[in-house]
């Protein structure tokens, strides 16, 4: 009976937000290994263990349909409560910037046009800034309910 009574009396902000989070892992969980194949990509540039061909390729290629997957998967979800609405349209937004980003950079390297290239990165910096935000936003929803969201499960 008390188990009941619990589940009751539970706040419907942080039911919905545990239900936001647990549609939203997947998506969390594809952002980390998009930031996680990023961050390889960077590596093996600074280490020289990476060319300009074989970068665009993946960039191109790999990199830019995960950051197109996560935005899109993302669109999907609709939080059930509307104050969760802002938050996540906000991430989506974030994410579909980030790929429109990628995609710009990897047009830029392939053209060779390094004044593209560099607006391109600017615009990935910006869209990071904007997905920060967002989680910041999320979560300033969603801490006084007592659920957290993690991005990089």
């Amino acid at each position: 009976m008390w188990l009941l009574l619990l589940a009751c009396s539970q706040d419907p902000l942080a039911a919905a937000g545990e239900a936001y989070a647990g549609q939203m892992k997947p998506v969390f969980m594809q952002n980390r290994a998009l930031g996680e194949q990023f961050l390889q990509i960077a590596s093996n540039v600074k280490r020289n263990e990476a060319d300009a061909a074989s970068v665009a390729g993946t960039v191109s290629t790999t990199t830019l349909h995960a950051a197109e997957a996560v935005a899109a998967q993302a669109a999907k979800v609709q939080p059930a409560d509307p104050q969760l609405g802002s938050g996540h349209a906000a991430l989506v937004s974030a994410w579909k910037h980030r790929a429109d980003a990628y995609g710009a950079a990897s047009k830029a390297w392939t053209a060779g046009d390094l004044a593209a290239f560099d607006l391109a990165v600017l615009e990935v910096r910006k869209s990071a800034q904007e997905e920060a935000a967002a989680a910041d936003q999320l979560a300033a929803t969603l801490g006084p309910a007592g659920v957290k969201i993690d991005l990089y499960p």
